[in-house]
């Protein structure tokens, strides 16, 4: 695996030369224009400058890292992981780009990871996985072919669009681990089930619609479960645990 090289500029240089790369005084700003592995021994940027494509493409190896793919895409061939971590990692960030055509999009264990504003297509597993008290915001997972997003603990999810995930009834378009968060998403056409959220998660103002055959939404109470569109999924709108014992399921509208 090909190292990727760094070296070190002022901000104000990367700033008028790259224009979307973000960093701070200090910061190592580093490009990358192929396959590698990322590793640093302080905070550092690195920055796609063009479409990338290899198996297990982008390897990191160090916490405190933030990737901006800067428009551009990941490319795999079905097999492999795009971006992966090949030790618990956090306080990775990736954002602005694709990661598209692997067995896995991205795969960070650890904590505290985020990724924003990137799309995670037609990977043939998974688009997405992340460890404890990571953050997706604005991402856009679709054709997945069995998970689309999976969270573990203390996930937070955001103002996202998952659509078309899965290839079986046990597939999930999006799943989240105990205590996370889950608001403002759009999950349609999943095959399988739309959303699963694990007990003690709060689950607000997300629309799901066309799940099938499973639930658009599988809750396990106690959670809170409020404001949310639910219609037109074949096993079912919302699935409480218990018969909803210790969930508050209010305002929902799911005939």
């Amino acid at each position: 695996m090909q190292k990727v090289k760094s070296f070190t500029v002022a901000v104000t240089l990367v700033g008028t030369l790259l224009g979307r790369a973000t960093a701070r005084a200090g910061d190592s700003i580093r490009p990358i224009d192929a396959c590698g592995t990322l590793t640093a021994e302080d905070r550092s940027s690195f920055i796609l400058v063009r479409n990338i494509s290899g198996q297990d493409c982008l390897v990191i190896q160090s916490s405190n890292l933030t990737i901006d793919l800067n428009g551009f895409n990941v490319l795999g061939n079905g097999t492999g992981v795009g971006i992966l971590a090949s030790v618990p990692v956090e306080g990775i960030t990736i954002r602005n780009g694709g990661v598209k055509g692997f067995a896995v999009g991205i795969s960070l264990g650890g904590t505290g990871n985020v990724v924003e504003d990137v799309h995670v297509d037609n990977n043939a597993d998974t688009g997405m996985f992340l460890g404890a008290s990571s953050l997706v915001d604005h991402v856009v997972a679709q054709g997945n072919q069995k998970y689309g997003v999976v969270m573990t603990t203390a996930a937070t999810v955001k103002s996202s669009t998952l659509r078309a995930n899965g290839n079986n009834p046990s597939s999930v378009g999006l799943s989240v681990g105990p205590g996370s968060t889950v608001t403002g998403n759009t999950i349609w056409a999943s095959i399988g089930t739309g959303l699963f959220a694990s007990l003690g998660s709060t689950v607000i103002g997300n629309t799901v619609f066309d799940s099938n055959p499973g639930f658009g939404m599988s809750v396990i109470c106690p959670s809170n479960v409020q404001n949310n569109t639910v219609t037109a999924n074949t096993g079912g709108n919302i699935f409480l645990s218990n018969d909803g014992l210790g969930c508050i399921a209010v305002n929902n509208v799911a005939p």
